[in-house]
């Protein structure tokens, strides 16, 4: 254990005490700048108070305006409101009707939000709606915009890239999707990515990719063993794999082998 050398310590000491001195006598010399100077810090710091407790509560006006917009989609779409399921009703019209005016009402409240976290989350939900009521490339193209206003770790952007990896498979490109869905999945901090991880490995198992999507599935048990336990990924690995070792060429047997 080193020793303390109090040569040292004395000297910063005496150093600290010289610049406290020098601190008194400076103030002592300029106590009107220092008063200004804290009047100035407490008008500043009770601004900085203010804007805080009105960002709070602008938030909260955000998500109670995006809670009522859901409310009223929910029950347009002849639901019960609070439900986590909104059934599909059997008048085509009617589901229609609902998803356009609560597509209406929500890029209303972007435009009206600007930037704000409450704006991202309703454009995530702007885009739900709009896939559902179609076309899918407007869809897309409002997916695509949500991806480039989240954090790379945000767990909102795994939301986004799952969107769009679900419009890719819409469209055809299975392997643009799993792409897309590995990309969700590498983010930590959305709970469900071993979904993600699946979502992958089914489409690269549709894409004749069997070696990458026997990787992903894998990564979905390493993440989430129970959600993948749940849906049977052992076995979907164990089909791929027979079917790799079967379209495998046997091994060739050398002379000394023999």
């Amino acid at each position: 254990m080193t020793e303390r050398q109090h040569g040292d310590t004395e000297s910063r000491l005496a150093g600290f005490e010289a610049r406290l001195q020098d601190g008194f006598d400076w103030a002592n010399a300029h106590g009107r700048e220092i008063v200004i100077a804290i009047a100035a810090f407490l008008l500043v710091g009770g601004a900085a108070a203010g804007i805080w407790e009105w960002r709070t509560r602008d938030a909260a006006e955000g998500e109670a305006e995006l809670a009522r917009i859901e409310a009223r989609f929910t029950q347009g779409m002849g639901s019960a409101t609070g439900e986590l399921f909104i059934a599909e009703p059997a008048n085509a019209e009617q589901a229609k009707k609902a998803r356009e005016t609560a597509l209406a009402e929500l890029d209303a409240f972007i435009a009206a939000q600007g930037s704000s976290d409450a704006a991202k989350v309703a454009g995530l939900r702007a885009a739900e709606i709009q896939l559902d009521l179609g076309p899918l490339d407007a869809a897309s193209k409002r997916v695509e915009a949500l991806t480039a206003m989240f954090d790379p770790e945000d767990a909102r952007l795994a939301v986004a890239l799952r969107l769009q990896g679900y419009i890719l498979e819409q469209m055809g490109n299975p392997l643009g999707a799993a792409e897309v869905y590995e990309a969700g999945a590498h983010i930590v901090a959305y709970p469900p990515r071993a979904l993600l991880w699946i979502a992958a490995g089914d489409c690269l198992a549709r894409a004749n990719a069997p070696a990458r999507a026997i990787n992903a599935y894998r990564q979905a048990l390493s993440s989430s063993p129970e959600v993948a336990e749940q849906e049977g990924i052992i076995l979907r690995i164990g089909i791929l794999q027979a079917g790799l070792d079967a379209a495998s060429p046997p091994a060739t047997v050398s002379g000394s082998d023999k």
